[in-house]
Parts: structure tokens; sequence; C-alpha cells
């Protein structure tokens, strides 16, 4: 099994495994328990009537890094032997490493987390050992280029949503496997987001988020439903995201990683988890015990190879008043094969059209969400999906799965081998015969 995890970017979801139902019996408890501490009695019984995916209708988004303190410190024991356990059912006969840093992840709904205080933790923000904290804030490296709050266009961070990415882009270890645990169900729409074929690809991050960089088309997204207690285990280096939770339900889950063999960290990232657990030490019961293994001295040898350089669809810019409502030449037909994608300066406005087996569609060119660019993203015959967070957007439309969400559309058609194309206020896209 960890071997085809690791070398063929395989994936499993383990529905039925040790300490599986104790510890997740803990973890819920623990959830209701936190919530009464922090608003009361009344919170936790409605919260236990109407169940843990209506956690955002008693808890407030500010108060998710409070009852990440009163929950992880106690389900800490408990979680690293569960983990330790299955680092063995994946056949690590071996001593192992278990990252010290762990997360219960916490997505609101994202109309909910979007009216949030810039108070609010991130869901990505997870829990290291009390001991270790000192330690891991003293060593925290800053980067000048590296800005999440622009990347998520200043919105709070509990509204935040990881782009698509490889862990070791982000600070974790070579050569890891993530384990992702589902608290309750989880529905596709607030689940991961995951590419396939990507585990070798050639890609590079953008320095200011530690995500994908533009110009670099994606494969179709695979997203996966969990049920409450399955955990899914991954390669995190292929690529991979978090689905923008535009469903009207709480995402928890609770991540944690394996590493093999001894931890070590690309060069590429400017800073490292460092803090680890030996199995050898969990399995005989001592959980304080934290071994770090600092960066400078772990790194991996620098690969030397080329980059690849990012590949954007021609540009065609027009001369023209976008919102004059008149009928716009962009260019010959032929400029545009079967499923591809050509970019339109259209006055002030980005456009992006794409041709299907059967027709022309025209959209605005970035997210609504966070102006990411859509070229990159992949497209079939009714849907385009946004390469950051795997939001599919209806080609005929403009609509997605969140109300607040969708794509301005454009009327184009073709005359005689030639592309038109005009601003409109309608949602929908003509397309002549």
């Amino acid at each position: 099994m960890l071997s085809s995890i690791l070398d063929q970017g395989s994936y499993l979801i383990l529905s039925d495994f040790e300490r599986q139902q104790q510890v997740l019996t803990l973890a819920r408890s623990l959830i209701f328990e936190g919530v009464e501490k922090l608003n009361g009695p009344a919170s936790r019984q409605e919260l236990e009537q109407q169940g843990l995916s209506l956690l955002h209708n008693v808890l407030a988004a500010e108060q998710i890094g409070p009852l990440r303190d009163l929950v992880m410190p106690t389900l800490r024991p408990a979680l690293l032997e569960m983990v330790c356990s299955i680092g063995r059912l994946l056949g690590i006969d071996d001593e192992f490493f278990v990252d010290d840093y762990t997360i219960l992840r916490i997505n609101f709904p994202y109309l909910v987390a979007k009216e949030a205080s810039r108070s609010a933790e991130n869901p990505g923000i997870g829990r290291v050992d009390e001991s270790t904290r000192k330690q891991s804030v003293a060593s925290k490296v800053v980067d000048p280029n590296y800005n999440p709050k622009a990347y998520h266009n200043n919105e709070p961070p509990a509204a935040w949503a990881h782009g698509a990415h490889r862990d070791t882009w982000t600070g974790h270890s070579r050569l890891g496997v993530n384990l992702w645990w589902a608290v309750d169900n989880v529905p596709e729409e607030a689940s991961m987001v995951f590419y396939p074929g990507t585990l070798n690809a050639d890609f590079e991050p953008d320095r200011r988020s530690l995500y994908l960089a533009e110009g670099y088309p994606l494969p179709k997204p695979v997203k996966m439903s969990l049920r409450k207690g399955e955990m899914l285990v991954f390669n995190p280096e292929v690529l991979h995201a978090t689905h923008l939770n535009t469903t009207s339900v709480t995402r928890l889950a609770i991540s944690a990683r394996i590493n093999p063999v001894r931890p070590r960290f690309s060069t590429s990232c400017f800073y490292a988890r460092e803090f680890w657990h030996s199995s050898t030490n969990i399995e005989a019961g001592h959980f304080d015990r934290v071994l770090r293994f600092e960066r400078n001295e772990n790194l991996e040898p620098a690969i030397d190879r080329s980059v690849v350089p990012p590949k954007f669809p021609q540009l065609i810019e027009l001369e023209a008043d976008s919102h004059d409502n008149e009928w716009k030449r962009v260019c010959e037909s032929v400029k545009i094969a079967e499923g591809g994608k050509l970019r339109v300066r259209f006055g002030n406005e980005n456009v992006l059209l794409i041709r299907t087996s059967a027709k022309l569609h025209a959209s605005q060119a970035n997210c609504p969400h966070l102006g990411v660019a859509l070229a990159d993203g992949f497209h079939d015959e009714k849907q385009l999906f946004c390469p950051a967070h795997g939001l599919a957007f209806n080609l005929q439309s403009g609509l997605s799965s969140c109300t607040a969400l969708r794509l301005r559309m454009y009327e184009v058609e073709e005359r005689q081998g030639d592309i038109w194309m005009r601003a409109t206020n309608r949602a929908s896209v003509h397309v002549a015969a």
C-alpha cells in the first residue's frame, strides 16, 4: 500500500481501522464539551440535536481558535496512537515519524465564513505540542514574498481555502503520507480536490501564495465525499486543494502526517515543519517526547533541473469599449481549436473564449471568488473548473454551486470563418448556428 501511494500517487479510503471508533467518539465529545465551555449548555444541546455539521449555528468563527485550544491537547495522545496504528497498517515495520503539527479543520460554509471578523483563524491552522510551541514560534521565518492575505483578496481568514499545491512547497517533508479524517460527513462540494497524473509533472509555485503559479493547465479535478469516520490516505505531492465550501454545512476533519523515514525538506520553501514524534515513543506511551529535525540540517539535495516555463493561451486585445453593446470581430475561427481556450482583452475586461465540440463560450476570464485566472482550469462540454479551489461554473449560465459566485457571460458567434463577440447583461451565452 505504501509504495503505491509514494511511487504512483494513489490514494486509499479507510473505513474500518484500529481505534477508529474510540478516537472518533473522543473527538466528537471534545467538540461538544468545547462548545459548552465557550457558549453554555444550551448551545451544546442545540448542537447535539442538529448535528456537528451545523456547528456554525452555535459557534462564531472567532471561536474556532479557542475551540481548537480546548480540543487538541486532550485529543492529541489518542490521535497519535491511532496515526501510529495507521502507519503499521500501511506496512511500515520499522521506526517512522508522525508530524507534531495536527489540524482540526473547521470550514464554515463560505457564505457564513466570509462575513466573519478578521480575528478568526483560517481553517488550515494547526496545533503543536505545548512543549514545542515556544520553539516553533521562535524559529518562525518570514519571507518578504509570502503574502497569503493578498492571495485571498483580503477575505476574512475563516473563509480561506487552500489553492492547488504540493505540500513540500509549503514546508512539509519529502516522502510524507497525509491522513485526512472526516469527523462528520463531508460532501463533495466541501471536500478536497485532487489532480490525478500530477505527481511527477513539472510545476512551479507562486512565491506569494506557495500555491500553483498561473500558466500550468490542470486536468479534470477529482472530488470525493467522505462519510463520518472515513480516512483519506494520500500522497501530498499530487497537486491537491481545498474545495471552497459552497454547501450549507460545516466541514469537520482532522489531518495528520506520517513520514516512513527521517524527514527531509525541500529547498523550495523558506520554512519547514520541524517537530515530530517517533513511532517508538508513541507506542511506548511517551507522547511528550518531541524530536526536532532542523530544516537547515535536513534539506534534501538540490535538484538540478530546468524550470518549465508557464504556458498561457493566446491573448488578443480589442480596441473596443466593452460597454457599448456592439458586436466586435475577435479573430479568425481557426485561432481556437476544439477543446482550446483563447484570452481576449475586451476594453477594460478580460474574457476567456472556450471551444467545446459543439459550441463557443465566452465568460469573464477570472474567477469571481479570488480573481484567479480561469485559463488553467479544466473544461468539458458543460463546465469550467476554477484551478484554485475546484469550483465548477456552468458554461451556459455562468452559475456555480454558490449563489454569490457567478461568471459574467458574453455573446459569441461565428460568421464566415470569424469569431464575433459582444458584452451582454444576460447570464446565458448565445451561439449562432
